[in-house]
């Protein structure tokens, strides 16, 4: 194999890792925690992650019959890859400000648009839950 194909993919590889390990330590496990002993969340219920609202309310996915921290793993994986790859976009550029500008106009449609695939897997699991 090429050598700088392995070096991007063992940067890949890491930025993967730490980006997972981080939302999960700073997302996920703070919501398992306050799940504990709780089966279902109420309308209103604060402190959820804003991807969980936007799949709720924009995308009317039912949260309690999937399951929240089942959600959350997913969307930990997802994010993990999201930002994974858009930080490999960019690392071949030079400057600074054109990585800034890259990434944020890759951003927002990367998410949007993975987003909309993810909540047409979570209704098919919707419905395979009936």
């Amino acid at each position: 194999m090429n050598e700088k194909l392995i070096k991007y993919l063992l940067l890949f590889l890491i930025f993967f890792v730490v980006i997972y390990t981080l939302y999960y330590f700073f997302v996920v496990n703070p919501q398992i925690r306050l799940l504990k002993g709780k089966t279902k969340i109420t309308k209103r219920k604060k402190n959820l992650p804003t991807e969980i609202i936007l799949l709720r309310d924009y995308y009317k996915i039912d949260i309690n019959k999937i399951g929240l921290i089942k959600i959350l793993r997913i969307l930990n994986f997802i994010n993990a890859l999201i930002l994974s790859l858009l930080v490999l976009v960019v690392i071949p550029i030079d400057k600074v400000y054109l990585k800034i500008a890259i990434l944020v106009i890759l951003i927002l449609p990367t998410i949007w648009f993975t987003y909309y695939f993810i909540a047409k897997y979570l209704k098919f699991l919707e419905r395979k839950d009936d």
